[in-house]
């Protein structure tokens, strides 16, 4: 099977998840008083759902411009973590290239990219198809969201306030491979939620994402020390 080949048939769970909740961002953006054109241009420009979701809810509560700025640069500066654990991965490509691929770079892209390169694969192709079907499939939901979007009365009824997360939680499930890796996502998990019952939204995402890596430095899993007998040789 060919790597492009793979990212479509390893990741069509979510990229399935991304036209739904491209579907309930497009209702949401509507809904907030943006045209179908604003949001349609949301996707195809910042291309970030979780900052999306943000700037919307920032507008609908009277926010200002730079307010809404400065949230979706907070909130996505995550980025940057995750496009230095690409780099080793995409040297080799041209700055065309890269600028390309930083360009589809998402959290679930990043999720399918890294898994694939850890399991020894050079090539990037894989990561490639996948940001770029999945940047297909978000704004074909957002633009089905965003015309259907102004009929549609109290969407959260229908569960779609949910979509996001649950997209969130399948990223999850698929990065994990150590124990390590549930400590981080159980002990995040947990202060996002606490943070978010004292009323926090923006500043939980933003204080969970700098607290992820240090919990993930503090609980890596470290290569066992050589013994004795071992680095000393058998004979």
């Amino acid at each position: 099977m060919t790597p492009s080949r793979a990212a479509v048939v390893e990741g069509w769970p979510v990229l399935l998840t991304s036209v739904v909740v491209g579907i309930t961002f497009g209702v949401v953006a509507r809904q907030s008083g943006l045209s179908v054109l604003e949001t349609s241009g949301s996707s195809l420009i910042v291309f970030a759902g979780a900052a999306q979701f943000a700037a919307v809810g920032l507008l609908r509560e009277g926010a200002g411009a730079l307010e809404v700025a400065a949230s979706i640069l907070l909130i996505n500066l995550r980025h940057l973590l995750m496009g230095a654990a690409l780099r080793p991965h995409v040297a080799r490509a041209s700055l065309l290239e890269r600028l390309g691929l930083a360009y589809i770079l998402t959290d679930e892209s990043f999720a399918m990219g890294i898994g694939h390169f850890r399991r020894g694969h050079r090539d990037i192709a894989y990561y490639a198809t996948f940001g770029t079907v999945l940047w297909a499939c978000w704004n074909t939901g957002t633009l089905i969201g965003a015309i259907v979007g102004a009929g549609v009365e109290h969407p959260e009824r229908y569960g779609v306030d949910f979509a996001i997360t649950a997209t969130f939680l399948a990223i999850v499930a698929l990065g994990v491979r150590h124990r390590s890796d549930v400590i981080v996502a159980v002990v995040a998990g947990i202060v996002a939620g606490a943070l978010r019952l004292f009323g926090a939204t923006t500043l939980a995402v933003v204080i969970v994402g700098a607290l992820a890596p240090v919990i993930a430095f503090v609980v890596r899993e470290r290569p066992a020390e050589p013994t004795a007998a071992a680095s000393s040789g058998s004979g």
